[in-house]
């Protein structure tokens, strides 16, 4: 076993901006991560910091600023659903993004109690694990409950700026 011990980070004087524009050079998939509100409405958000973390137990990780509305519902053993994009699905990666809103909000189903999109390239019912305080984000790792994939889609990929496979 591993045993590592937590530092402390110093606060430095650092081009935030750079470091956006040297990170847009890694290209991700882009996902919608969604929950339940406590009144019971889905709230979700895009997300392109996601990463699958371990096979057994299964565990996914995503990251979310500290101010996103989000934060504000995350808990351990809570659901999160989490959509992967397919190409097709540029708007409704803005429409979460906060970019531009869509007329027709995009439509959910349930998966084990977690709201996932439809016709997505691919889904995952998570449920929290741990929330890991990170800067100005939270690291939430989650236990996957259940999963399913589309192989006859292509994932929406973001690298300065959408992009579609060949």
């Amino acid at each position: 076993m591993y045993l590592y011990e937590k530092k402390e980070m110093k606060e430095t004087s650092f081009d935030s901006v750079k470091l956006r524009e040297v990170a847009s050079n890694f290209a991700t998939g882009v996902t919608v991560v969604s929950t339940h509100t406590p009144e019971g409405d889905i709230h979700g958000m895009t997300a392109n910091s996601f990463l699958s973390v371990s096979l057994n137990p299964p565990l996914v990780l995503f990251s979310v600023k500290k101010e996103n509305q989000l934060a504000q519902w995350l808990e351990i053993e809570k659901l999160i659903g989490i959509s992967i994009l397919t190409e097709e699905m540029q708007s409704i990666s803005n429409h979460f993004a906060k970019i531009e809103l869509m007329s027709n909000p995009p439509q959910f189903k349930l998966e084990q109690g977690a709201p996932v999109l439809h016709n997505t390239a691919a889904w995952y019912c998570t449920k929290i694990h741990e929330i890991i305080s990170a800067g100005d984000h939270f690291l939430v790792l989650c236990l996957v409950l259940n999963l399913d994939s589309n192989p006859n889609t292509k994932p929406l990929i973001y690298q300065k700026g959408y992009k579609k496979l060949g």
